[in-house]
């Protein structure tokens, strides 16, 4: 399912990401759900010349007379033909308006692309010819590459002095530097646009409940109790139809991504960078990832897992699942929504339930969590109001829990948060409101914003009225615990500490530039066979020195050089 994660992640957002299953387009939060500095400026306030000294300036003071501010940007054509409807256009819409309106910023673009890749084609020619916008967001290799280029001016301290405290709070929540990648010679190049590290993260173990209690089993407390409940699942006929069509465990061609929870329960963690003795590893190439490997061959041969899931792309396999031929899967938090509700469309009695991750000794296992970067905002070196840029920040987050249904999604799904070149979603906010929702079904209290009417709405449509399009909403984020609702699974992880993060946050090194498709496909390739018994799991070891050879070794040096100088 992987790869329907940027299509599917839902998320209410304070820059106006307000979930009405609305679908990010693009690549992804504890909370304050109220704004915590002054209001949007009013004709009053405190306006801002160059001169000014930046303790005076209003964090959310008008620019008089207005400036101007260039962006580059993308769309898609669903968001043209959904949104950009009726005269709005990415220039003329509620989100400039308020920019120029409330803060004297006029939002321009030097181009749009209509998809990433023609992004990146024009990215890389404005780049090249220097004619490049105000304020862009780069991906990591783009921002070194800029850095290099010397065309961004230094922003460090940007967000400390010039930030209201729920932006504040996006750059201290996480224990990791979030600047990292983004330093270099003692300065700061980049504000990173943070981003939730649970929302992508597999840390969901979703198994049919109703299938459970068929074949008389319980939620699995070990890699064992996963093994027999997929065992079970694809012999002893759960869906009653007397046909042997079942299969344990989904797995797509993406199985690494899909079976993140599965590794995470060997403590394996493979393309994931680990620090061991000071030193960073590859998780592919450690002995926990070869215990994975032989479970799922075991499985494989047993034929819990689906004998063509190599050739399957995700979309497939959410067919499968519709179709009642499988009956657990590892995922995320969203899962609810895509592709577990198309289950129940047919079959109402489908009951999925999200479990923690069982570790093979009996504990719960540490998913791995997104880096909670989703990019860059630089500003061109020559760029005269570099403070601007934290300014649009502080306004989307005022607004965005203001008026959800004027600057997130409309009632009738237009996705205006889009409309926005600046993105502030509040870290983990699907697990704050999710605890929200427990504190009002436990103490009465009224919903205490737009954003919490919306969402308390949507889950009674489920609890009180059985409406079946809201049953994977609120196994998301309804009251409930875990075993019960996917984000008090989340809630887990975080109060006990138990996320891993990517040692390397890097951009792509020389020889991950050269080398690393190569290097993948060798994984990929002797990962499946090792799987499907076409390569016994006895040769890993040979796998391990292929993979060094062809490159391992150098990109493993990089990355320690990189780690080294980045502590």
């Amino acid at each position: 399912m992987a790869n329907n994660v940027k299509k599917m992640i839902t998320i209410f957002s304070a820059a106006a990401m307000v979930f009405t299953i609305a679908a990010c387009s693009n690549k992804n939060e504890s909370s304050d759900s109220s704004p915590t500095a002054s209001a949007p400026a009013s004709a009053s306030a405190t306006s801002q010349t160059e001169s000014q000294s930046p303790e005076a300036v209003d964090p959310l003071g008008k620019y008089d007379p207005p400036i101007e501010i260039t962006f580059v940007g993308t769309i898609s054509d669903q968001f043209e033909k959904t949104t950009l409807t009726d005269g709005v256009t990415m220039e003329d819409n509620v989100w400039t308006k308020a920019y120029l309106d409330e803060l004297g910023i006029k939002v321009k673009y030097k181009w749009i692309a209509k998809s990433p890749e023609e992004y990146k084609q024009k990215l890389n020619l404005s780049l090249a010819s220097g004619d490049i916008p105000n304020v862009m967001n780069l991906d990591t290799a783009g921002l070194q590459s800029a850095i290099r280029a010397d065309i961004l001016q230094d922003v460090g301290g940007m967000i400390e002095q010039y930030g209201i405290d729920q932006v504040k709070s996006n750059y201290t929540s996480y224990d990791f530097d979030p600047y990292m990648a983004a330093k270099n010679d003692g300065k700061v190049y980049a504000i990173p646009q943070m981003w939730s590290v649970s929302d992508n993260a597999s840390g969901i173990l979703w198994i049919r409940q109703d299938w459970l209690d068929k074949v008389g089993l319980t939620p699995p407390k070990t890699m064992d109790d996963v093994y027999a409940i997929s065992q079970a699942f694809t012999h002893n006929d759960p869906d009653g139809n007397g046909k042997k069509d079942t299969f344990g465990l989904s797995i797509s061609k993406d199985f690494v991504m899909d079976l993140g929870g599965f590794f995470y329960g060997y403590n394996a963690y493979p393309g994931t960078w680990l620090e061991k003795d000071g030193q960073l590893v590859n998780g592919s190439t450690l002995p926990e990832t070869k215990n994975s490997l032989e479970k799922l061959a075991a499985m494989y041969k047993d034929g819990q897992i689906d004998p063509e899931f190599y050739a399957k792309p995700a979309d497939k396999i959410a067919q499968d699942i519709a179709a009642q031929k499988l009956g657990m899967m590892y995922g995320f938090m969203w899962n609810g929504i895509y592709p577990l509700q198309d289950s129940r469309r047919d079959h109402p009695e489908a009951d999925w339930r999200p479990y923690l991750i069982p570790a093979a000794d009996g504990t719960i296992a540490k998913p791995k969590a997104d880096t909670g970067i989703a990019g860059y905002y630089v500003v061109d070196k020559n760029f005269k109001h570099p403070e601007a840029l934290v300014k649009m920040m502080n306004l989307a987050k005022t607004l965005g829990q203001k008026d959800p249904g004027k600057y997130g999604t409309s009632p009738d799904g237009k996705e205006l948060w889009k409309l926005s070149p600046i993105s502030v979603p509040t870290l983990e906010e699907n697990l704050s409101y999710h605890k929200r929702m427990n504190e009002m079904a436990k103490t009465g209290e009224a919903p205490a914003n737009a954003v919490e009417q919306l969402i308390s709405d949507n889950v009674k449509k489920w609890t009180e009225q059985k409406d079946e399009s809201m049953w994977g909403y609120y196994r998301m984020l309804g009251p409930g615990g875990v075993g019960e609702i996917a984000q008090a699974n989340i809630e887990y992880y975080f109060d006990n500490n138990l996320w891993v993060y990517n040692a390397y946050r890097g951009a792509p090194t020389q020889t991950m530039s050269d080398k690393g498709s190569t290097m993948e496909t060798l994984e990929s390739e002797t990962f499946v066979k090792m799987i499907i018994g076409q390569k016994d799991v006895g040769e890993f070891d040979k796998f391990v020195a292929e993979w060094k050879k062809l490159g391992g070794d150098e990109v493993t040096k990089e990355v320690n050089e990189w780690y080294q100088n980045a502590k």
